[in-house]
């Protein structure tokens, strides 16, 4: 049974053989895209579950593309860049998370996990209001009055 639906945009054909391998393995269906062009084509056509960029692949413009034209779809990007401050401007342009290469496969699956099978939120149950003082007074009076009778 397939867990989720991954899109690979990566140019690296070698690096995209490595993941789809590791993710078809642990069950997850992938789809590969070497370019931006065929990405949105894919997403346009398919439902995907998450998306996988790489650096390789015009950075930043693709990225806030992809948030731009698909705003719930969580995006795991890849980057050989250590800066906190690229990886903070990143996540500002709709990155889910942002992973240093190279990659540890380990590491990957687990970040996909924690994207895709977060728990559903559900709404808190609501309360039930008590009765103020002034209700229970004059039901205590209503009481009083009844059983004089």
């Amino acid at each position: 049974m397939t867990r989720a639906r991954i899109l690979i945009l990566e140019e690296d054909r070698q690096l995209v053989d490595e993941l789809r391998d590791d993710l078809d393995l642990v069950g997850f269906e992938t789809e590969v895209a070497l370019s931006s062009q065929v990405a949105f084509t894919i997403l346009e056509e398919r439902k995907m579950d998450l998306a996988i960029v790489g650096a390789s692949t015009q950075a930043i413009d693709t990225l806030r593309k992809l948030h731009q034209q698909f705003s719930k779809l969580p995006i795991i990007f890849l980057t050989e860049q250590k800066s906190k401050r690229y990886q903070s401007s990143l996540l500002k342009e709709g990155a889910s998370a942002v992973l240093g290469m190279p990659l540890d496969k380990d590491q990957v699956i687990a970040k996909i996990e924690q994207i895709i099978e977060k728990p559903v939120v559900r709404p808190p149950k609501k309360r039930r209001k008590k009765p103020s003082k002034g209700v229970s007074k004059k039901k205590k009076k209503r009481k009083s009055t009844y059983s004089a009778s």
